[in-house]
C-alpha cells in the first residue's frame, strides 16, 4: 500500500506548467509557440475525447485508445499530417516519408521497412557498441567532478552512430548528419499558418530545406557507387536504400527519392537523442532503479560487451526504457487533419478539422494509467502490458506510420545503458531547472547537467 510518507518522499519529476482551465486562442498563441506542452490544461488528462474551438477552426484531442486506433490505423488515409508539418520536411522531390501521403508514402514505406527493421538494426549493433565504448573511454578521462551536458554528450554519439550506419567508414557524411539533426529546430507562429504560395517567403524553414538539398552533390555519387556492380564496400544503410526493391512492382527508388529519405532519416534521428537525457535524469532521481539495472547487467554481461543475444535478457533495463518513454515520449504531439468527415468514438469529426493524438497526454492520462506522473518501471511487466490497449502507449506512434527507426532506436538505447551504467553513475548537479519543451520532439529546455562517478566493475568488487 502506498502511504502518505511514500508519496512525500517521491522525487518531483520535471513538468511544464499545466493550466487549470482551457486557454483562449490568444493565450494559446502566446504560450504555445514557446512550448506546446504548456497549453495542455488539466481537463485533457481527465477526458478521453475533447473538442476545442478556436478562431481558426475546431480541434479534437483524442486519447481514447479506440479512437487512436481509428485515426492511426483503421482510417489512416483520412488523417494525413497537417500541411505545415509536411512542409518542414519537404526536401527535394517531396517524397520523403514525413512529407508524402497516399500511394507515394505506401510505396516508400514498403521499400524502406526492410532497411531499418530489427534484423537490420541488430546487424548494425557492433558498430554502435564500439562507438558507445569509445564514448565511455572519453568520459572516463574527464577530470573528477567536471560537469557534462547530456544533450551535447549524446549528440556526439548519435551523429557518429548515424553516420556510420548510413555510410560505413566514409567520414564525408558526418558534417551532413551533424547539420541535419538540428533540423527543424524550434517552431514559430508562421510555421503553422496555412499560407498561400505568395506568402511562402515567410516560411523560415525554406532556408533549412535549401541547405539540405545542397547535399545532392555528396549523396548522388555515393548512391551511384552503391548501385554499381563493381561496388565492394559495406552494405550500409545507403546501400540498402540504393538497392531496395518494391515487392509489388520490383521497381527501385529514384536518386532524388533516396536523397529525400536520407535527409528525412538524418533529421529525425534526433528523436532518440533526448531519450538518453530523460533516462539518466530519471535514474539519478531513482537510484534504486539504477542499482537494479546494474545488477542485471552484472548478471547478464559480467565484463563482456553486449551482443544481440544479450538484449532480450535485459528485461528490467527495457522496462526502465519504456517507462522513461512513457513519462517523456520522444514524439509528444501528433497533429492530423480530417480529409473527409468521420465518426470517432461516437463523435462526428467534420472535414478539415485538426485531430491531435498527444502521447504526452495519453501517457499521463488519469483514466488510462494509475498514478500516471510517478516513475514505475513495473508498469511494463508482462501482466499489466497484456491488460491494457496497445494504443495507450505510443512512444513511436502506432499503426502503419509507426516510426520506421523504432527498432534501431531501442537497440541504440539498450546499448548505451549496457555500456555506460556498468562504468558510471550519472549525478544531477543541484539547483538546475529542468523543464520539458516540445514540438516535433521532446527535449529538456536548457538541457540537463550532470557529473560522473566511476562505478566498480564486478571483478573489482570481487577483488
Amino acid at each position: 500500500m502506498t502511504t502518505a510518507e511514500d508519496v512525500e518522499r517521491r522525487p518531483g519529476l520535471a513538468l511544464p506548467p499545466r493550466p487549470a482551465r482551457p486557454l483562449s486562442t490568444l493565450q494559446m498563441m502566446r504560450v504555445g509557440f514557446a512550448n506546446s506542452l504548456a497549453v495542455l490544461d488539466e481537463g485533457l488528462f481527465d477526458e478521453l475525447f475533447v473538442e476545442r474551438r478556436f478562431f481558426w477552426g475546431r480541434l479534437f484531442v483524442i486519447s481514447d485508445p479506440d479512437g487512436i486506433k481509428r485515426v492511426l490505423q483503421d482510417n489512416l488515409d483520412n488523417y494525413p499530417r497537417i500541411e505545415p508539418i509536411r512542409r518542414v520536411f519537404a526536401f527535394g522531390s517531396g517524397t520523403g516519408m514525413l512529407c508524402a501521403e497516399g500511394e507515394v508514402w505506401r510505396r516508400h514505406r514498403r521499400m524502406l521497412n526492410p532497411t531499418l527493421d530489427r534484423r537490420a538494426a541488430l546487424a548494425d549493433m557492433p558498430t554502435v557498441v564500439a562507438l558507445t565504448e569509445e564514448l565511455a573511454e572519453r568520459l572516463a578521462r574527464l577530470p573528477p567532478g567536471q560537469a557534462i551536458h547530456l544533450s551535447a554528450t549524446f549528440n556526439e554519439l548519435l551523429v557518429r552512430a548515424t553516420s556510420r550506419i548510413l555510410a560505413g567508414d566514409d567520414p564525408a557524411v558526418e558534417p551532413m548528419v551533424h547539420h541535419l539533426v538540428h533540423h527543424p529546430g524550434e517552431y514559430g507562429l508562421f510555421d503553422f499558418l496555412m499560407m498561400p504560395g505568395w506568402l511562402r517567403v515567410l516560411d523560415r524553414f525554406g532556408k533549412g530545406r535549401a541547405e539540405a538539398r545542397a547535399y545532392h552533390p555528396l549523396l548522388e555519387p555515393m548512391i551511384a557507387a552503391r548501385r554499381s556492380a563493381a561496388y565492394a564496400g559495406a552494405r550500409d544503410l545507403l546501400w540498402r536504400l540504393a538497392n531496395a526493391r518494391d515487392r509489388e512492382t520490383d521497381a527501385g527508388l529514384g536518386v532524388a527519392e533516396i536523397e529525400d529519405e536520407v535527409l528525412t532519416l538524418c533529421s529525425t534521428s534526433v528523436t532518440t537523442l533526448h531519450v538518453y537525457s530523460w533516462l539518466w535524469y530519471l535514474l539519478a532521481l531513482h537510484p534504486w532503479a539504477e542499482k537494479r539495472i546494474a545488477a542485471e547487467l552484472d548478471e547478464v554481461l559480467g565484463e563482456r560487451s553486449p551482443s544481440a543475444e544479450d538484449l532480450p535478457k535485459l528485461v528490467y533495463t527495457r522496462k526502465v526504457i519504456d517507462e522513461t518513454m512513457r513519462l517523456y515520449p520522444p514524439l509528444p504531439v501528433m497533429l492530423r487533419v480530417a480529409a473527409a468527415e468521420d465518426v470517432v468514438c461516437g463523435h462526428r469529426i467534420p472535414k478539415r478539422s485538426v485531430v491531435a493524438v498527444m502521447p504526452w497526454v495519453v501517457h499521463r492520462h488519469r483514466r488510462l494509467w494509475k498514478d500516471p506522473d510517478r516513475f514505475d518501471p513495473e508498469r511494463f511487466a508482462a501482466e499489466p502490458v497484456a491488460a491494457r490497449s496497445r494504443y495507450s502507449y505510443l512512444p513511436f506512434s502506432a499503426g502503419p506510420r509507426v516510426c520506421i527507426g523504432a527498432s534501431l532506436a531501442i537497440v541504440e538505447i539498450l546499448i548505451a545503458v549496457a555500456v555506460l551504467v556498468r562504468r558510471f553513475r550519472f549525478c544531477l548537479i543541484p539547483g538546475q531547472r529542468v523543464e520539458p519543451i516540445a514540438w516535433t520532439n521532446l527535449r529538456p529546455g536548457r538541457g540537463i547537467r550532470m557529473t560522473l562517478e566511476p562505478r566498480q566493475t564486478p571483478l573489482a568488487r570481487a577483488g
